[in-house]
C-alpha cells in the first residue's frame, strides 16, 4: 500500500491511498485542477482513483467532491448524515453511496472500515483501510480519542493522526475566545499532546509509521508538533519510528508500507 497526503489543513484536505493499482481519495477539499496538479507532482495516476470517501461535510473536506466525482465517473461514499448536508455540491448525475459507521465495505483490494468520531459535524467518520496484512488508519478532525477510536487504530502499519494545535499557542493566539473553546472542546480538534499520547499508547506493540495532519496555520507549527511527540518517547526511553508532518501547501512524499 502507498499513501500521499495531497493537502492537510483548514484550507483543504485530500488523502490518496493506493493498493495494487487501485486508489481511493479520502476527502476532496481541493479544486479538481489542484487535485490533478498535486497528483502529478508525485507521479500519481488520476485514472487509478476508483472512489471518493468523505469523512464529514465541512467545506475543507468536500469542496471538490462533486466535480471530481463527475469528472472521473467514480462513486462518493459518505454517511447519510453527511450526505444530507452535502446536497448542494451534487447535480444528480453522481453515484452516491450511503455508508454506516461499523459497516465495512470493499473497493478493489481494499477493505474499508468506517468508525464514528467526535466532531461538530453530522455523523462524521474516519477510516481504517486494510489490504492483505497491511493497515492504514486515518483519524483527523476529532475532539478527543475515545476508547472506540483507540481500539480501531491499534495494529496500524501507518497512522495519519491530527495534531491540530499547541494548547499554549491556541490560548495565547489570535482566535476569539468562542472559537478557542470550540477547537479545544470534545467536538473540536486534537492537540499535539493528545496526538503524542495516542501515538505513544498504540506504539507499544510495534512501530507504525506516523503522519501528523491538520496542523493549524495559526496555532501550531510542524516542528512544535513533532517535538511534542519525540519528547514523550524520549521521556520514557522509547524509540520512535517514522514520523512525517503533512502540509497545507504541498503533498507529502509517497509513503509505502
Amino acid at each position: 500500500m502507498k499513501i500521499c497526503l495531497l493537502a492537510s489543513g483548514s484550507k483543504g484536505n485530500s488523502i490518496y491511498i493506493e493498493s495494487r493499482n487501485t486508489a481511493i481519495i479520502i476527502d476532496q477539499g481541493l479544486s479538481h485542477k489542484e487535485l490533478k496538479k498535486r497528483l502529478s507532482l508525485r507521479g500519481l495516476d488520476l485514472a487509478k482513483i476508483k472512489a471518493i470517501l468523505v469523512t464529514h461535510e465541512h467545506s475543507d473536506h468536500i469542496t471538490g467532491v462533486g466535480i471530481s466525482a463527475r469528472y472521473l465517473g467514480i462513486p462518493v461514499y459518505a454517511t447519510t448524515g453527511s450526505l444530507t448536508k452535502m446536497d448542494k455540491i451534487f447535480n444528480g448525475s453522481e453515484e452516491v453511496i450511503a455508508i454506516e459507521s461499523g459497516m465495512k465495505f470493499s473497493i478493489g483490494p481494499m477493505e474499508i472500515h468506517p468508525f464514528s468520531i467526535s466532531h461538530d459535524a453530522e455523523d462524521p467518520v474516519q477510516y481504517c483501510i486494510h489490504s492483505g496484512k497491511k493497515k492504514i488508519s486515518v483519524v483527523t478532525d476529532i475532539g478527543f480519542m475515545s476508547t472506540l477510536v483507540t481500539e480501531r487504530i491499534k495494529g496500524s502499519d501507518l497512522l495519519v493522526i491530527e495534531a491540530n494545535h499547541d494548547v499554549d499557542m491556541l490560548v495565547n493566539g489570535p482566535y476569539p475566545w468562542q472559537l478557542k473553546q470550540r477547537v479545544r472542546g470534545r467536538t473540536g480538534h486534537l492537540s499535539n499532546r493528545s496526538a503524542a499520547e495516542t501515538i505513544f499508547n498504540i506504539s507499544k506493540d510495534g512501530k507504525p509509521k506516523i503522519v501528523l495532519a491538520h496542523i493549524s496555520g495559526e496555532n501550531n507549527r510542524a516542528d512544535v508538533a513533532e517535538k511534542e511527540v519525540r519528547e514523550l518517547f524520549e521521556k520514557h526511553d522509547r524509540k520512535l519510528g517514522y514520523l512525517l508532518t503533512a502540509s497545507q501547501t504541498e503533498p507529502t512524499p509517497i509513503v509505502e508500507i
